[in-house]
């Protein structure tokens, strides 16, 4: 099996190399079902004690690294230190609750908080599992055989504990734009496209040696707005602005579709998610009613250009078209509400940069959203935050769903934050996304409706290879 990868513009997330890299030679302490439960993986069972300031593990017993090392209570311990020391790097900001990992029993491990921190389960999904002193040793049904900057070669690991994978070997082939990566899929050079541009999903489709497979991606755009803004710091604005945008034609048309408009900031499917959640409607005959009430009404500019209500500039990042296209068609959108959105393409660098220190009128990019964790660091202030938008409005909120001890406490903390986030909002909440992949008609591929058909290639066999069982 060779696979194309296009290399992403850098700071876009959840792609590239490194991702495809991590999904087949390693695997995470648990995994996440798609409405954002936990299932087991590494580990079979957890349990909180009273105080939830205790988590115990218990750990699977048939697990091996590639290097034949079976994965002890001690070795697990030592992974999961590790982790906790790089919390940042691991996408597991809530470890930094843990005080403490220690061997339990036979095959468990307790993990003690400091407070209790209802993130830890669902981060234990997100961190993959190497051994210690040696990240390129996992535990995954492919160990890697070699790694250049040309391409990285794996091959089937005989002792993973789901079963053998049916594919021998697997090549990842990395091209510096993903149309090359395409053109290479239908020149037959790879068998399978890992990431389907936009542009290219109909094309890519339309070809008889290959299927598609389109599944959500965790992760939405937001026009996230600067509330120390004079004028943006009022709510009824941000409400009038979300009114002002036809997120079904920003779908349509800046995504070519791929994708579904957003209400929010949680997971559509996450089983948090409210039963009936307050949305805005297009409506720009009420946007306009509701500025002009506001005292905005459209004003000569001294330039002698088209009237405005007022004019906010939005950062946008630079080396992604699909952010830029956006951008244009929200600025379109608000016009026609008398609103002047300036655009500012910026690198990444600079973006970030803006983003910390809360230099910015608005800004456009794209968020994690599959895990209540990330939801909390995007949106919770704090100084050296994520983003410093100076809206404090749902700090409570997400401490209490952070804090919470029961899902119960967790469902309604997410209904109350759905609630504020819809009076009073930090954003438009524009759009969640779409990813395709495209594999070569020579497999059978294993998929799974809404799922990543990526998570089960193990599973894959050529077309005409008998099937193998698994567990």
């Amino acid at each position: 099996m060779r696979i194309g990868v296009g290399v992403p513009p850098k700071g876009v997330r959840g792609s590239g190399v490194s991702s495809v890299v991590n999904a087949l030679m390693s695997e995470t302490w648990l995994t996440s079902r798609p409405d954002g439960h936990q299932s087991e993986r590494l580990v079979t069972d957890w349990k909180w004690d009273e105080s939830r300031t205790l988590l115990h593990l218990q750990l699977r017993h048939d697990v091996y690294f590639h290097d034949g090392t079976k994965l002890t209570p001690e070795i697990a311990a030592a992974a999961l230190r590790n982790s906790v020391a790089h919390a940042a790097d691991e996408a597991a900001l809530s470890f930094l609750s843990i005080t403490s990992v220690a061997v339990s029993g036979a095959d468990g491990l307790d993990v003690r908080l400091s407070e209790p921190n209802s993130f830890v389960i669902p981060d234990l999904a997100l961190v993959a599992v190497r051994k210690p002193g040696n990240d390129n040793i996992g535990t995954g049904p492919f160990r890697i055989v070699n790694r250049t900057p040309q391409q990285v070669t794996f091959t089937a690991f005989p002792q993973y504990y789901r079963g053998r994978p049916a594919i021998n070997d697997v090549a990842i082939i990395p091209y510096p734009t993903q149309r090359k990566a395409w053109t290479a899929l239908m020149r037959g050079e790879v068998d399978m496209l890992h990431d389907v541009s936009r542009d290219a999903i109909d094309f890519v489709q339309a070809e008889s040696t290959v299927h598609t497979y389109s599944f959500p991606r965790p992760y939405y755009i937001p026009l996230v707005f600067n509330v120390r803004h004079p004028i943006l710091q009022r709510a009824e604005v941000r409400r009038a602005i979300n009114e002002a945008l036809d997120k079904a034609t920003l779908v349509r048309d800046g995504l070519n579709g791929r994708g579904r408009p957003a209400d929010g900031p949680i997971w559509p499917e996450h089983w948090a998610q409210p039963a009936a959640v307050e949305r805005f409607s297009f409506d720009p005959a009420r946007a306009e009613q509701e500025l002009d009430a506001a005292g905005l009404r459209a004003r000569p500019n001294a330039d002698g250009t088209v009237p405005a209500r007022f004019s906010f500039t939005c950062l946008v990042f630079a080396d992604d078209t699909r952010f830029e296209r956006l951008a244009v068609l929200v600025q379109k959108q608000l016009s026609d509400v008398g609103i002047e959105m300036k655009l500012l393409p910026l690198k990444q660098p600079d973006l970030e940069q803006r983003v910390r220190t809360g230099v910015f009128d608005a800004f456009l990019f794209e968020f994690f959203g599959r895990s209540l964790s990330w939801t909390y660091e995007f949106w919770r202030h704090r100084d050296g935050g994520l983003q410093n938008t100076g809206y404090t409005a749902a700090d409570g909120v997400l401490d209490r769903i952070r804090g919470a001890k029961s899902d119960e406490e967790v469902k309604a903390g997410v209904t109350e934050l759905a609630r504020l986030l819809h009076d009073d909002p930090p954003g438009a909440f524009l759009a969640w996304q779409e990813t395709t992949r495209a594999v070569s008609n020579r497999f059978n591929v294993q998929s799974e409706n809404g799922r990543d058909i990526f998570t089960n290639l193990w599973q894959w066999r050529a077309a005409d290879a008998p099937r193998q069982a698994s567990r």
